[in-house]
């Protein structure tokens, strides 16, 4: 199971695990990132309810670091998904021109008759 697809389920288990089907939850136990990400809902969580019964000063310039944060994110994955576009265009490439090739190789050496 790919991390990418439980990562969309973590949030909703952080208070319950029994939420995770059963291939879910054997992937979380065997994987490190996936266990921190969990990890790292929970602290949110845990300083958020902290955050609601004592006042908390909100540093200046929080929301620009988080959406900075977004946004890169963001433009990762959009790069991710152009690398993956260009390195299968290439491949479709390399295969038509070494089809191109053989196909010339093939007519350069036919014999025509005499």
């Amino acid at each position: 199971m790919p991390c990418d697809h439980l990562a969309e389920r973590l949030p909703a288990a952080v208070d319950d695990l029994e939420i995770l089907d059963a291939a879910e939850a054997e992937h979380l136990g065997r994987c490190l990132r996936c266990q921190a990400d969990l990890a790292r809902y929970r602290r949110v969580r845990r300083t958020m309810l902290a955050m609601a019964h004592e006042p908390v000063a909100v540093p200046v310039g929080l929301d620009a670091v988080l959406l900075e944060g977004i946004d890169d994110v963001r433009d990762r994955r959009a790069r991710h998904r152009v690398a993956g576009r260009r390195a299968a265009y290439l491949g479709g490439l390399a295969a038509a021109t070494a089809a191109g090739v053989g196909g010339v190789l093939v007519l350069a050496t036919r014999r025509r008759p005499a």
